[in-house]
């Protein structure tokens, strides 16, 4: 793959990859880098994947959003609302507040889920849909799923891919967060995958957890290295083509 990057957060999360290749080489990483998987969604005919890592602990696929200011993670409008008190003994005051800060893209989400970038009071970027990151690449992971599935019964392979939407921008400016209200990102090393949450909010962060996935992950539910190899194999012929 090339290292040519012209992302400074997609490079950022090459390199620590690299880092974590290092550090544990037995793990055996297969990197992939910048992946346009084929969709059967019309709207998409394929859905780009900033990095896909196969190793002996997984499949790991990582949205890397180098975003600056507030980044408000996977929320909806009845949660901003609750932030502010907005129906609180009564009071509707807040919402008036809402309607006047808040663009009306935020307003007009409904029950759907969204995610917020403040960078200025004039400059709020809402992502709904497949924009938000969390849905871009649960997507993603499903494409791919789809796309190497069949091959891999064949082979006897039954790997779980873990989607992370992956905010790797590094600041000790308290402006720039990610605000995390219902406690899915960052979450620690569990045997139930369901656990690991949607994400990491920051490299060291997501390095922490790896390692723990390193020291800690059953034999049973991780691959071989024969395993690996054969999925970094399929992925080359069915994705990068190279």
């Amino acid at each position: 793959m090339s290292e040519n990057y012209t992302n400074r957060g997609e490079y950022r999360t090459y390199k620590m990859l690299r880092q974590l290749d290092k550090r544990f080489p037995e793990d055996k990483f297969h990197i992939f880098a910048n992946l346009y998987i084929d969709s059967d969604d019309n709207r998409f005919p394929n859905r780009q994947v900033d990095h896909l890592v196969v190793c002996r602990k997984g499949i790991f696929m990582l949205e890397t959003k180098y975003w600056t200011g507030a980044v408000y993670h996977n929320i909806k409008l009845a949660d901003l609302l609750r932030m502010i008190g907005v129906g609180k003994d009564g009071s509707m005051d807040g919402l008036y507040l809402v309607k006047r800060l808040l663009p009306k893209e935020v307003m007009q989400q409904g029950t759907e889920s969204f995610t917020m970038c403040i960078k200025n009071p004039d400059n709020i970027q809402v992502y709904a849909g497949d924009e938000n990151p969390i849905n871009q690449v649960i997507l993603s992971g499903l494409s791919l799923n789809r796309l190497i599935q069949n091959k891999l019964n064949q082979l006897g392979i039954k790997p779980y891919i873990h989607e992370f939407v992956f905010y790797n921008y590094v600041s000790e400016d308290p402006d720039n967060k990610v605000i995390d209200l219902h406690n899915v990102l960052n979450q620690p090393y569990d045997d139930d995958y369901n656990k690991w949450g949607e994400g990491f909010s920051k490299p060291a962060l997501f390095r922490s957890f790896y390692s723990e996935v390193h020291e800690k992950l059953p034999d049973w539910l991780g691959l071989t290295d024969d395993q690996v190899n054969a999925i970094a194999r399929l992925i080359h012929e069915t994705v990068v083509l190279d």
